[in-house]
């Protein structure tokens, strides 16, 4: 422990001990600068793991592997008995520092795959939402597309039916339109007949008004006159 505490003190930075010494042990319960650590053993197997334990102090099982290798019980307990009791006691509260670690490891072990699990399934709910999202927003379109194409195909057959109204309307209109163009077309000849009649007589009393020339002359007789009315006025008797 002392030469341990010195290299401690001159500043070393890692420097590995093993040793089979029970209170050596201790010593990283009064000095931090200090870590346990040990091989674990398979006890069944007799033999190790290969995998280091942090912060368990490692113990002997070499009474243990003796008397699983057939050695005399006398001998064996001999050997149990100048260990000591309190050796003994140290290697049991080791043993149940080694067993709270094991199960310490597993539980961590336990932890981490249901931490990788739930990753999982939150990528997966992830991807199921994005997917519910898309099928939404398809859906959306969809009904969307469907709903302009009923409207397209809806104003398509009003315009239809609307042409074929006026279609039909106008068929319908065609012979009273007809009767009413002969009727217009008689209605200006005969106004183009009584224009020209009212022309004529227009020009004929223009005609009449003239008088061959500016100066008006007496009649002789024997000319031809031209009356326009005659003013006859009654006398009574009384």
């Amino acid at each position: 422990m002392s030469l341990l505490e010195s290299f401690s003190q001159t500043g070393a930075l890692l420097t590995i001990a093993t040793t089979h010494h029970g209170e050596l042990k201790t010593l990283k319960y009064s000095n931090d600068a200090f870590e346990n650590a040990c091989m674990e053993f398979d006890e069944v197997n007799l033999k190790p793991t290969y995998r280091i334990l942090w912060g368990v102090p490692g113990r002997s099982n070499a009474i243990n592997i003796a008397e699983r290798l057939g050695l005399p019980g006398k001998v064996v307990d001999n050997a149990r008995e100048l260990y000591g009791a309190a050796s003994a006691g140290i290697d049991e509260v080791i043993v149940d520092m080694e067993w709270l670690k094991q199960e310490y490891q597993e539980l961590l072990y336990e932890a981490q795959n249901h931490l990788l699990i739930s990753r999982e399934l939150h990528e997966k709910l992830l991807v199921a939402k994005r997917k519910i999202m898309e099928h939404g927003n398809d859906q959306r379109f969809r009904q969307m597309r469907e709903i302009s194409e009923a409207a397209a195909m809806a104003r398509s057959i009003l315009h239809k039916k609307a042409r074929k109204q006026r279609e039909s309307a106008i068929q319908s209109l065609q012979p009273t339109l007809e009767r009413k163009r002969q009727l217009a077309l008689a209605t200006k000849a005969t106004d183009n007949g009584e224009n020209s009649t009212t022309k004529r007589r227009v020009s004929s009393s223009e005609d009449v008004k003239k008088s061959p020339s500016d100066k008006f002359e007496l009649p002789k007789v024997g000319n031809m006159v031209f009356v326009l009315f005659l003013r006859l006025e009654r006398r009574r008797q009384f």
